[in-house]
C-alpha cells in the first residue's frame, strides 16, 4: 500500500517540529552557558556543617510559640 504524497509530506513536518520542540530548551540551556559561562557540572556541593537547633525540644511546650 502507497502512503499518499500528502501524507507523507505531513508525518515529516510533524516529526521535525517535534525534534525542534525538544531540542530547543537543550540548546537554549547550553547557549545560556556559553554566554555566561557558568559550569555548573564543575560545582562542587558544599560540605554539610552541623548546626545546632535554635529551638530547644526538650521544653514543655513541645516546639509551640503559645
Amino acid at each position: 500500500m502507497k502512503m499518499q504524497k500528502e501524507t507523507k509530506e505531513q508525518i515529516v513536518r510533524n516529526v521535525l517540529l517535534s525534534l525542534l520542540i525538544y531540542l530547543l530548551p537543550i540548546a537554549l540551556m547550553f547557549i545560556t552557558f556559553l554566554i555566561t559561562g557558568e559550569r555548573p557540572w564543575e560545582n562542587k556541593t558544599p560540605e554539610k556543617q552541623n548546626v545546632k537547633s535554635l529551638t530547644n525540644k526538650n521544653n514543655l511546650n513541645n516546639g509551640s510559640n503559645d
